[in-house]
């Protein structure tokens, strides 16, 4: 027990530090960033990022499988780790096959409404795609530091990679107005928190690539197909919403302001998150024969979660809209921006508390119960986005997000009180 407290509590502080970086950074460079380069140019940049979001989902499944496997046989790691990543490089072949076929047959996979010339959305694409592929690697990478017990070795490479970013485009500002040169810097700052991912698990873990049988590959992909329904709809969600918006608004401007609010409500409710995100390696290494002290943990983690939750919408209700005035936008665009963002905040927040619910039942393997947790945000969204015509599209994006969020904590709180509602576990 006093081992996974002091585990939890390193990656806790070590990722807040990441949050308060990564925040600071936000509040003091960003305001620069725009202010040099103007609200359109950071939204072609947030496009090409909107790519490497997408990674998670062309993932299949293999980041989770690698944790759950290792968790369970840290006999066979090697071969686990191995076998993931020899099938992920497979998938960049695969998807290296069809991205080149669509640039070929001249599909305008950004859309024709879009204001972007043809040649800067060639860039875009280009420089896109290779960070997804190298975001790729970056998952395989994290999933092996999560299975060691070194998640906080990702919450410090993530903590330094936004603050560079800024800096590197802000600086690059001063000698340059080439596009390319901004939406390159991203494809090089990723390139660095890879070779330094993999470097450390080279030298300070135990973890080789091997050689590795057919047996081997198809053991991985059995597992890995269990997380692929989970690993699509927890995936999918926000980067098709991000590609759905560019196609359905096409509007630079507006994409940067719905990127502002997500970074915003991505920063601060990755404090709560923080207390559960190390849970799944414990979890899939303990719950087999310490399930029902596995179970009070999660208790814990939700309460603390839940004080959280609330001291960070109070804290941004009453302040937040004086910190947006540091990134200097239009009247106009700063309202829509705490307006959307504090939503966001809302919605988020309520499935961080439950993360660590969903991470149990994920440990525990009960992969459709998590599924179907998880399908009531996409199919949720869709049905009410469309139940809303009468509002800004903007709005419309929002609203069906979050209500759809809302419902699926909330039935995940249910469900997993519900299978440990007896008080004598919460009383021991």
């Amino acid at each position: 027990m006093k081992s996974i407290t002091t585990y939890l509590a390193k990656n806790f502080f070590v990722s807040a530090g990441k949050t308060m970086t990564t925040s600071l950074a936000t509040l003091l460079l960003l305001p620069l960033v725009i202010q040099k380069l103007g609200v359109e140019m950071y939204g072609v940049i947030s496009i090409t990022l909107m790519f490497s979001g997408i990674s998670s989902l062309i993932d299949l499944g293999l980041s989770k499988a690698i944790v759950l496997l290792c968790g369970k046989d840290k006999s066979n790691a090697n071969k686990i780790v191995s076998s993931a990543l020899y099938i992920n490089l497979l998938i960049i072949g695969a998807i290296t096959i069809v991205f080149v076929t669509l640039q070929l047959l001249k599909v305008d996979v950004l859309g024709s409404k879009l204001n972007l010339s043809t040649s800067s959305k060639v860039i875009v694409l280009n420089i896109g795609f290779v960070l997804l592929v190298l975001m790729l690697l970056n998952n395989w990478c994290r999933a092996i530091l999560e299975a060691n017990y070194k998640l906080h070795i990702v919450s410090i490479t993530l903590g330094i990679y936004t603050p560079l970013l800024y800096l590197s485009i802000f600086v690059l500002s001063f000698v340059t107005d080439q596009l390319w040169m901004f939406v390159f810097t991203p494809f090089v700052i990723t390139l660095l928190m890879f070779i330094f991912n993999w470097t450390y698990i080279r030298y300070q873990t135990n973890i080789r690539v091997v050689s590795v049988s057919y047996h081997d590959l198809k053991f991985v992909v059995k597992k890995s197909v269990a997380f692929l329904n989970i690993g699509l709809v927890n995936s999918m969600v926000m980067p098709l919403m991000r590609y759905l918006f560019v196609l359905v608004v096409a509007d630079v401007g507006l994409y940067a302001i719905f990127d502002l609010s997500f970074k915003i409500a991505m920063l601060a409710n990755s404090f709560i998150v923080a207390l559960a995100s190390p849970m799944f390696a414990v979890f899939s290494n303990r719950i087999k024969d310490q399930a029902q002290k596995m179970a009070l943990i999660s208790y814990k983690i939700f309460f603390l979660s839940l004080l959280l939750y609330a001291i960070i919408n109070a804290t941004y209700f009453t302040f937040g809209s004086y910190f947006l005035m540091f990134l200097k936008l239009e009247p106009n665009q700063l309202g829509l921006l705490f307006n959307i963002s504090s939503i966001l905040i809302l919605s988020l927040g309520s499935v961080a508390i439950v993360e660590v619910f969903y991470r149990y039942f994920l440990g525990n393997s009960q992969f459709k119960r998590a599924f179907l947790l998880k399908l009531i945000v996409p199919i949720g969204a869709v049905i009410v986005f469309f139940l809303l015509p009468q509002f800004k599209d903007i709005y419309r994006f929002i609203y069906a997000y979050s209500i759809s969020l809302f419902l699926s904590a909330l039935l995940i709180g249910v469900s997993f009180i519900k299978d440990n509602s007896t008080l004598k576990l919460i009383r021991s």
